[in-house]
């Protein structure tokens, strides 16, 4: 009776979401909608083109000839015969309980020892933000070791619960949740990580989720759901951690408690793109950030390869992508803002095409150079802006790659600027408008797809 209340549950909450992912956008004349003659109201999304549906499928980590998303499966561990044979043993010491199919086990150190260097790796890939920045009481270096802790056992348990599928047994519906005292998960958590019991406290708190309406919250952000008004019994989903982005998603939860405190600290977004970009590749001289003369902006980051005589403006954005849909409307202004600031970056240097060798900071005046790029390189969230006069805008972990092993800075941004990394409609994904119904009320929107 619980699973089929569940999946009832489950059903109507995706048919509400897709309504409550429309509504504000087409309230705010973001989101243009047809009316049928059947009266389902039919949905486009925003800034809709044939090059939008491609950055928005790049974004859905849909990527060229692949015709399939990457997705990512933190749960798949590569298990040498050892961890194996740690978890084989738990296995045949894991008890079950009742006919809701639920078990239960303890878990030894040396399996939590043996799995914790795959989650280790994966945060160290992963983290983006500088360990140094400070989220209220604990440093992020001092989250990853403490979310790590977290992440092994989280594994461990999404794991042990796939056996189970095996030889026709059924998944332990009742054991995928796990569900431990608040006390029980900091004494752990504590325990394992080896900080300050006040110090996992305080994360455990900034990543329980807050119930109340109107709350900008989600079990991939705010991972312990309290069970009881008194929050004192913490369930955790291990498929929500396990697939978010650690980093991101702490810092997001920190913008929402303490927006004031997060604005002081998140001032070195544009400095960490361009130390990623100048530690790449040596090989060309770089400068950055220069301001204008007349004080009216600044070149986040000059690149001059003399080889090739190319010269290339590189605004840098770092946009958070929009949780809710009103957050996309304020990401969405600070790519115009970018737009904007590049535009007149590329005004002045054709008034002025000397200022940059007066300062010493190129060999030539800018009109010396047979190639001059003008490039908005935005990390996270974007939408396509039109290739014009030099001016152009580019993903920048694609950028960040290609440079990397550039020798010919021309023909990087050539090649990049053609665009292929980006996947193709009816090649590699398909766009379908799908219905959903809510009180007899019917709606289309686009969803994108694998190829068939």
């Amino acid at each position: 009776m619980l699973i089929r209340d569940a999946q009832f549950a489950l059903r109507l909450t995706k048919d509400y979401t897709d309504f409550l992912n429309i509504f504000p956008l087409w309230h705010k004349n973001y989101q243009r909608a047809e009316l049928l003659s059947d009266g389902r109201v039919h949905f486009i999304f925003e800034r809709d083109s044939p090059q939008q549906r491609r950055v928005v499928a790049f974004q859905q980590i849909f990527r060229p000839s692949t015709g399939m998303q990457e997705t990512s499966k933190p749960h798949r561990m590569d298990l040498s015969p050892d961890v194996q044979a740690l978890f084989n043993e738990l296995i045949s010491r894991t008890r079950t309980r009742g006919l809701g199919r639920k078990f239960e086990y303890q878990t030894s150190p040396d399996l939590i020892a043996a799995v914790r260097p795959h989650f280790q790796r994966r945060l160290d890939d992963n983290f983006r933000h500088p360990e140094s920045f400070q989220l209220g009481g604990y440093s992020l270096g001092e989250f990853q070791d403490f979310y790590i802790e977290f992440l092994t056992l989280c594994g461990i348990h999404e794991y042990l619960c796939y056996p189970w599928k095996e030889g026709g047994h059924p998944v332990p519906e009742s054991s995928l949740v796990m569900v431990k005292p608040r006390s029980s998960w900091i004494s752990l958590l504590t325990r394992l990580s080896g900080l300050p019991k006040q110090t996992c406290d305080k994360m455990v708190a900034d990543l329980t989720l807050d119930p109340r309406p109107g709350k900008a919250t989600g079990m991939s952000i705010h991972p312990f759901v309290p069970l009881y008004s008194n929050d004192q019994e913490l369930a955790v989903a291990p498929q929500f951690p396990l697939a978010a982005r650690t980093d991101d998603n702490i810092l997001r939860a920190y913008s929402y408690t303490s927006p004031g405190a997060f604005s002081g600290e998140n001032t070195q977004k544009e400095n960490i793109l361009r130390r990623k970009l100048q530690a790449a590749n040596r090989l060309f001289n770089m400068n950055g950030p220069i301001v204008l003369p007349d004080g009216s902006t600044d070149i986040d980051l000059l690149i001059e390869d003399a080889g090739s005589s190319t010269l290339v403006f590189a605004e840098l954005k770092w946009i958070r992508k929009p949780l809710k849909p009103p957050e996309r409307l304020v990401r969405d202004g600070d790519v115009d803002k970018g737009v904007g600031q590049l535009k007149v970056v590329r005004h002045y240097a054709r008034a002025h095409p000397d200022f940059l060798k007066c300062r010493q900071r190129i060999a030539e005046g800018i009109g010396s150079y047979a190639h001059v790029y003008y490039l908005l390189v935005v990390c996270d969230h974007w939408f396509w802006v039109e290739p014009e006069d030099s001016f152009a805008i580019l993903d920048f972990q694609v950028f960040l790659s290609s440079f990397a092993e550039s020798t010919n800075l021309q023909a990087t941004i050539a090649n990049l600027l053609t665009y292929s990394w980006l996947p193709i409609e009816g090649r590699d994904f398909r766009v379908e408008f799908i219905p959903s119904a809510v009180n007899g009320a019917v709606i289309e929107s686009p969803t994108f797809m694998p190829t068939r």
